[in-house]
């Protein structure tokens, strides 16, 4: 049960930095802080046992979500890349604990994993009618 919240929580705030920085156009930087702030706030009130792990979580999401638009076209895609950033954070919850730079690393390879899948999928519609 404990995943599938980390789940929800890492698509919710990946969404909702996604939605702060492209769409009400403040600024990827300030979009992550503000959910990040938010969450480190409010997810260990509302979740006494694991709201730390939740808002760790939380601010891996929002990384990912300082994404352009550009590269994830609208709130579905970033649904999942947020998905993957809560797997992936998920998985890697026991490697490298206090080495700096994982929640940064877990955002960026769920977006390039993000644009890898799009080109190898959505470029062959592209390259079919040449």
């Amino acid at each position: 049960m404990e995943e599938v919240i980390i789940l929800i929580i890492s698509i919710v705030a990946g969404m909702a930095t996604y939605i702060v920085s492209n769409i009400l156009k403040r600024g990827a930087v300030i979009a992550s802080a503000i959910i990040t702030l938010i969450s480190g706030l409010m997810l260990p009130y509302f979740f006494p046992s694991m709201g730390s792990v939740l808002a760790t979580a939380a601010a891996c999401a929002s990384y990912a979500g300082m994404i352009s638009v550009e590269n994830a076209l609208n709130l579905l895609e970033m649904a999942v890349i947020s998905l993957m950033t809560g797997i992936l954070f998920i998985a890697a919850s026991s490697a490298y604990i206090g080495i700096g730079g994982r929640l940064g690393t877990i955002a960026a390879i769920s977006c390039f994993a993000w644009l890898g899948f799009k080109k190898v999928f959505v470029g062959i519609d592209e390259t079919s009618d040449d």
